[in-house]
């Protein structure tokens, strides 16, 4: 049994099924690939949705193909004002623009076909779309990725890096569409400015950030744990029936600068339950989280498949 980060995919002896199967990362300069981005109404692939796909099919490092269409859902479409401010993107014009979501997801999907995919921060874009093919039982999207916001961070360190930044700075534009087909056009001009300028070393350097570790092994370094470690000085507690073995759960926690509780208790900050026990009313520990919590606390409840996708997401990060 076993639990590790091995070119940042996290592997967990007995719940690997609760991940998303995604591709391995490959910081590189590729000639032939797939350029995607996304427009969503939130950060969470859990609770938001899609509202754009965006991308362009890419051959001998020249624009070959393109793709591009809003999404409606069957229910609601609700667009928070501050994506519309953000992107323009309204409920109105979904649903009067909108390609249904079981059909944009299925041709986007064939879009990319077996391509790598390439794009700025692509793991956030991969949630959604990995959710969205696995839901409608589309071809598994496990295709390995560059990306180029990693690449930004060795040619830019110590400075902000989001896409508006590195357009500007390689005077592409001074703004961001904040549009799928747009935003896809102008990350393959920061990739393409990359390719030109970056030297071997700081290729080297991306490549060696992608994540090789042991998490049941000795207490992780500070430079291991990274700035998006999500278990950092939280107490954490199980709770039902979990798939993986709850002392190298425990274990985990604590080596990545956590704790691990045998109980749910007042300090607790995440009950980590069983994917079959969540909505059990009468589970003891949920009933004493939610008692701590009438009481001042601040216990959130995850599933075991949210807190193992919430650890890979670090692993890849």
């Amino acid at each position: 049994m076993s639990i590790f980060v091995k070119n940042g995919v996290l592997h967990v002896s007995g719940a690997q099924e609760k991940l998303r199967g995604k591709g391995q990362e490959h910081p590189d300069f590729i000639a032939d690939y797939t350029m995607l981005d996304i427009e969503t109404t939130g950060l969470s692939p859990y609770r938001d949705h899609v509202t754009e796909l965006g991308g362009v099919k890419v051959r001998n490092n020249k624009v070959v193909d393109q793709y591009s269409s809003l999404v409606v859902y069957p229910r609601s479409n609700r667009v928070p004002s501050f994506i519309t401010k953000l992107n323009g993107i309204t409920e109105q014009q979904l649903l009067a623009e909108g390609v249904p979501v079981q059909q944009a997801i299925t041709e986007f999907r064939n879009f990319i076909g077996d391509d790598v995919i390439v794009g700025y921060n692509v793991n956030f874009d991969l949630n959604f779309l990995y959710d969205l093919t696995k839901k409608f039982k589309l071809p598994e999207l496990n295709n390995d990725y560059v990306d180029v916001l990693r690449l930004a961070r060795v040619y830019y360190p110590r400075q902000h890096n989001r896409l508006l930044d590195c357009i500007q700075r390689a005077g592409i534009a001074q703004v961001e569409q904040h549009h799928g087909l747009a935003d896809s056009l102008d990350t393959k001009k920061v990739y393409d400015d990359f390719r030109e300028h970056f030297t071997p070393d700081m290729l080297t350097a991306a490549q060696n950030k992608i994540k090789n570790i042991n998490l049941l092994a000795d207490e992780l370094t500070s430079w291991q744990l990274g700035f998006h470690n999500p278990v950092t000085h939280k107490k954490f507690a199980f709770a039902g029936n979990l798939d993986m073995v709850e002392d190298e759960a425990a274990q985990m926690i604590n080596n990545l600068g956590g704790e691990a509780q045998e109980t749910v208790s007042p300090m607790t900050n995440y009950l980590i339950m069983g994917d079959h026990d969540f909505f059990d009313r009468n589970n003891d520990a949920r009933l004493k989280a939610i008692e701590y919590n009438r009481q001042g606390g601040k216990i959130k409840r995850l599933s075991e498949g949210f807190f193992l996708n919430m650890i890979a997401e670090w692993a890849r990060s």
